[in-house]
């Protein structure tokens, strides 16, 4: 597993560093400020950050955010001083919260959480594409990477598929949050409040007012894009402004 480490004080990463080494992870590299880290990680691509929540240029949380959206399968580790940021660690879907100063016991727990998350998310990317879907008469089973996009009605949802070359709708009886947690986020993007779109099946992206329209081949429906989710998006899509 490679590894980012973000933290302003050296020995703290040092001390990290060579836990983690010791424990066969690679530390790909070493950030002093939030803007490195960020920086580290979208171009090294790593499995696993360590970062701490008080960096010199701002807090790691902000930091951390971000990198969600870009990253959905990133584990990332808190480190603090303060124990009062937990349920903030929690939003994030944090894999661990470390609290300084921490002893090899403590690391070595941590390093237990990293290896079970990676574990869960190598599963499921590797297993079937097949979704059972709840609708008005049970349950269909699809496969996901024939969906185009989600997008939430109510309560329920509507599932846009493209099966042998034609587009079809399906309504779920699920909410699209409840969708989100189940589908691959490798493909998978959550571009709006109301929108879950695959982008493998992207075929434009144009501006709209204060929102931006994806569409897809062959399909009159659209997808929103939010303004300030269209960066993550144009770099899940490795396209640079």
């Amino acid at each position: 597993m490679n590894v980012v480490i973000a933290d302003d004080d050296e020995k703290i990463r040092a001390e990290i560093a060579a836990f983690l080494k010791d424990n066969l992870m690679n530390v790909v590299a070493e950030a002093q400020s939030g803007k490195q880290a960020k920086e580290c990680v979208q171009l090294l691509r790593p499995d696993v950050l360590f970062i701490d929540i008080d960096m010199p240029d701002g807090d790691g949380f902000t930091v951390a955010r971000k990198l969600r959206q870009l990253f959905p399968q990133l584990c990332i580790v808190f480190i603090s001083v303060y124990t009062d940021f937990g349920s903030q660690s929690y939003d994030i879907e944090a894999t661990d919260y470390l609290i300084k100063p921490f002893d090899e016991d403590r690391l070595y727990k941590c390093l237990m959480k990293i290896e079970r998350a990676i574990s869960a998310h190598s599963e499921k990317q590797t297993a079937t594409h097949l979704l059972g879907i709840k609708t008005r008469n049970g349950v269909e089973l699809i496969d996901q990477k024939q969906i185009g996009f989600i997008t939430a009605d109510s309560k329920k949802s509507t599932i846009y598929l493209k099966v042998r070359n034609q587009w079809k709708s399906l309504q779920a009886h699920e909410q699209l949050k409840a969708l989100e947690e189940r589908v691959s986020d490798s493909i998978f993007f959550r571009s709006h409040r109301g929108f879950l779109i695959n982008i493998n099946h992207i075929h434009a992206i144009y501006p709209s007012g204060q929102t931006y329209i994806v569409t897809f081949d062959g399909l009159q429906e659209v997808a929103y894009v939010s303004r300030n989710l269209i960066t993550p998006l144009y770099k899940r899509i490795n396209f640079y402004i």
